[in-house]
């Protein structure tokens, strides 16, 4: 375990130094009068120590933890964003504990069993949340799209294991990803819906309104400041993807915005998780409770509504890609296929 402690100097400034704990051995080290470079310092330093395996002998003992600790790491300085990490983090956790209930410390030891064996029990695994019955049978079980991202994510860490030589084959190789099945629909609020939550909004109503009228994921709403407008524009980098976002905003939306300007981050409170549940629950208990499990509704769901008007305003959809800062025009499609759907209903309707 590291941690950081300070000491002030003769001068009175203050001297961060770092503990750390290694297989019972302690290291004091002096990381500078920086805490940020303190923090940094601090972490390669835990990295060098537990990681750099010289023999054979260590290869054979290095555990799930500190191999996790390592590939985070690596991806860190990589560059991949704070929230994919976030993500990737939570999955090898899982995973590990999955691991320690089967007392299965040591990388050499996981076998392809384990891997198959892991992924059925979450398969059989259910979501309890406030709009599920206490009853299993009544509680969603996990998507086949989340299912496939425990694959990815766990296959790309043990490919990692692989190339730093402490495994000689990836126990994930033979677990082959879900079918996904999908309709390709996405829900979008209807004008009516969109007035209720308007007109309850309260406190919430001008980050609702940004996200509706820009199309913005939520998680990069959260982290807005004055510096990533600029005139006319909008710049952030995506928690998603790591990639930057540059889009025009509309007028009537910087004007709702504006008083907001002055402040370090536009929507401070929003940083707390508690304040993010009401801000989800605030729309949600609009809703009755089976509508809402049954259409996913979360804040989210503002991206696809606004993502529906766009199209339906006949936004071409390569234009709709770049707003919504979609990698693939795949994920466009989608959005464009529904609104293909609602057309041709029109159509033989009016017929």
């Amino acid at each position: 375990m590291a941690t950081i402690f300070t000491r002030k100097d003769k001068s009175g400034n203050l001297r961060f130094y770092g503990n750390l704990s290694l297989d019972g051995k302690r290291f004091r080290k002096y990381l500078g009068t920086s805490k940020r470079v303190a923090q940094q310092t601090l972490s390669e330093l835990e990295y060098s120590l537990r990681f750099e395996v010289a023999d054979e002998e260590n290869r054979n003992n290095v555990t799930f933890h500190q191999a996790s600790i390592s590939f985070l790491r690596d991806i860190e300085l990589k560059g991949i964003s704070s929230g994919h990490i976030y993500v990737i983090k939570g999955k090898l956790k899982a995973f590990n504990s999955f691991l320690i209930k089967g007392k299965i410390p040591l990388l050499s030891e996981i076998k392809v069993a384990d891997a198959h064996s892991y992924i059925m029990k979450r398969t059989k695994k259910r979501l309890h949340n406030k709009y599920s019955s206490v009853q299993d049978d009544y509680c969603p079980k996990i998507k086949a799209v989340t299912l496939n991202k425990d694959i990815q994510i766990i296959k790309r860490f043990f490919n990692y294991c692989i190339d730093m030589e402490w495994m000689d084959r990836n126990p994930f190789r033979s677990v082959k990803p879900f079918k996904v099945k999908s309709n390709g629909q996405r829900y979008h609020f209807t004008p009516d819906q969109l007035e209720l939550i308007m007109a309850n909004a309260g406190r919430f109503h001008d980050f609702y309104y940004l996200l509706l009228h820009t199309g913005i994921r939520c998680t990069d709403a959260y982290k807005l400041k004055p510096e990533h407008f600029d005139g006319k524009y909008i710049k952030v980098q995506m928690n998603k993807t790591g990639d930057f976002l540059h889009v025009p905003i509309p007028e009537h939306v910087l004007d709702v915005l504006q008083p907001r300007m002055g402040l370090c981050t536009l929507f401070a409170p929003l940083k707390s998780d508690r304040q993010r549940r009401n801000c989800v629950k605030n729309i949600q208990r609009l809703f009755e409770p089976d509508f809402v499990r049954k259409n996913n509704i979360n804040l989210h769901t503002f991206r696809h509504t606004y993502a529906h008007n766009m199209l339906n305003k006949g936004v071409p959809k390569e234009v709709l890609q770049t707003l919504l800062g979609h990698r693939s025009i795949k994920t466009t499609e989608i959005y464009a296929n529904w609104v293909r759907k609602e057309e041709l209903e029109r159509w033989v309707y009016m017929l």
